[in-house]
Parts: C-alpha cells; structure tokens; sequence
C-alpha cells in the first residue's frame, strides 16, 4: 500500500490540501468498491507538520498534523502543498528542506502544487530539470532557481521521482495523476467520474499573463524593453536592438535571455500575443483589426502563433474571457 505524508505549515491553502485528501480518500472507497475480493485500500495517508504541532491555513482555519516530520518513516511519496503569496519565510525553514531532500535521497516521490515547486527547487530536486509552478511567480521562480527549466504554460510535469502542477486548482489535477500513476486508470477515472472533474487534456497557457520581466539589475536590457513597450507593434530587428543597448549583438542576445529568460524576438511574439488578447477580451474589434493592432499583417499566420502560445484559437479565447 502507498504510504503518503501531506506536508502542512501555516498560510497553506487548505484547498489544495483537503482536496487532495478528500480524492486519496475517494480512491481508497473506489479501490475497494472495484477489486471486493482484495479488501485493499490504494494508500495510507497522514498530515505531518514539521514540529507536529497545528498549523493555520491561508482561510485561517486550523490544520491538524498526524505527527511530526522527524517521526514520519518509510514514506513513498510526499505531497507538498502551496502557499499563498510570498513563499519565501517557508524557504528558510532548513529543517523542512533537508526533510525534504532526504525524504527523496531514500527514495520518495516528491509532488508540488502551485508554489510547492519552490520548495522542490530549494531542495535541489529540480536542478537542470523541468518544473512549472503558478504563472505569477514564474519571474520570482527564474530569478532564484536559474538552473530550472521552468516551463509555466505547462499545467503539470512528471520527472518520474517528482511531479508539479501548475495553479491553485491543479492540485485535484495532480491527485488524480497520482492515483493513475500508483493506482490505475480505472481507478483515477471512476475518482474522476464521482467527484465531476473533467480529465481532459488543458494547460495554465490560456490564463498566463506576460508581463515582461522588469525585476532584473540590467539597466541596459531594461531600457531597451521600455522601448519595445512603445515600438512592439513597428518592425523589430535584433540588430537594431543591440544598437539601441550600445552593445555588440551576441552580448546583447546573451544579457537579454539572461534578464528576461527569452530571446528579444520570443519577448517581442508574446508581448504583442499579449495586447492581442487584451484587445480580444474587452473589445469587438475583427480579428484582421485586431491582428494589424499588434503589428502582424497575415491573419493565418497570427492565428497560428496565437494558439502555440496560449493553447488555443483568438476566437476560443474571445468567447472564454471577454469582459463584454
């Protein structure tokens, strides 16, 4: 039987931490209910708080742990929950962090939700790995963990002896995943068929706002990223770029990925996706209008870029999000 320890500590959200409770329970009712003969459940289960003693949940509401990290033994998997806002007093619980690191040493899965993946990467779990998170804190999660290959428009990611999932809700995406993974189909499908979740195939990529990252010391880069706040919808050039910057192309190429996590060229496609989806969500404007708007002239060839960015069509989008 999977022994599980869901990790508590205070400002979690109890959502995701209930939620996924509630699924393992679920599937432990479900297991049964398939397989009469067995009597087995699908996992054993336990809150753990790192000293043991009741946490306070972003609602403000208690948790109360089973038991201590220290007194947890033989766990095959951990879930770490997210927290809501900053999680950086979280991360300098070192105690909770070799726990997790040793946790993984021994042989444990490791499974974040939202923000949990900070915890992951303080850990060392996702070095030179991929990971994704909620999208508002991809620029905090480059800047500190730059040997992580985030990849945020991803809703979740496997590395076999360690999952994430992206935003606040895809923590009940993650507990099904998991119930698959060390359970079965039939299993995560009837939990999923019970609970009415749509297990269809989706991604954080439609809600993800590109923002341009600004929270770097590079003046030089930052100045040329004003610039484009102005000029995106004109015609850019690489070249005249690195002019703009007083720097030689390759220097100027390397200190913009570098600041940004992207090339001036990606920067350039989502910022105007960007303004295109803006235009979308609160105006009636044709799509041609809209496509000439943010400086693109063929309309088949902006559809296209706008799908492979957001994950689906202008037109699917206009009907999900618009304000009008």
């Amino acid at each position: 039987m999977l022994k599980v320890a869901v990790l508590a500590y205070d400002n979690c959200l109890l959502s995701g931490l209930a939620g996924q409770l509630d699924l393992f329970t679920l599937a432990n009712w479900e297991c049964r209910r398939l397989h009469p003969q067995g009597k087995t459940s699908f996992c054993q289960f336990e809150v753990v708080t790192l000293n043991g003693e009741p946490v306070t949940s972003f609602n403000r509401l208690p948790v109360l742990p089973k038991r201590s990290l220290a007194e947890c033994r033989e766990i095959d998997l951990v879930l770490v929950p997210g927290v809501m806002g900053s999680p950086d007093r979280l991360l300098e619980e070192r105690s909770l962090i070799d726990w997790l690191r040793q946790q993984h040493r021994h042989g444990a899965r490791i499974a974040s939700a939202c923000s949990g993946a900070f915890l992951l990467a303080e850990a060392g779990i996702l070095d030179n790995r991929s990971a994704t998170t909620h999208w508002q804190l991809a620029s905090r999660f480059r800047q500190r963990y730059p040997k992580v290959d985030l990849q945020v428009d991803r809703l979740l990611i496997d590395g076999d002896d360690y999952c994430c999932a992206g935003g606040t809700s895809a923590h009940l995406d993650l507990a099904l995943y998991l119930i698959e993974k060390f359970g079965s189909v039939q299993l995560a499908t009837a939990c999923a068929r019970m609970m009415l979740i749509d297990r269809s195939s989706r991604d954080q990529a439609p809600f993800v706002r590109f923002r341009g990252d600004k929270k770097h010391a590079d003046q030089t880069i930052l100045k040329v990223q004003q610039w484009l706040d102005n000029h995106y919808r004109g015609k850019v050039v690489v070249k005249e770029l690195a002019a703009l910057s007083g720097l030689n192309e390759r220097t100027f190429l390397r200190r913009f990925r570098k600041a940004t996590g992207e090339a001036p060229l990606e920067y350039l496609q989502r910022m105007r996706i960007e303004k295109a989806k803006q235009l979308l969500a609160g105006s009636t404007e044709s799509l041609e209008r809209t496509t000439r708007a943010v400086g693109y002239e063929d309309v088949s060839s902006f559809r296209r870029l706008f799908k492979q960015i957001v994950g689906i069509s202008p037109t699917v989008y206009r009907k999900r999000f618009s304000s009008r």
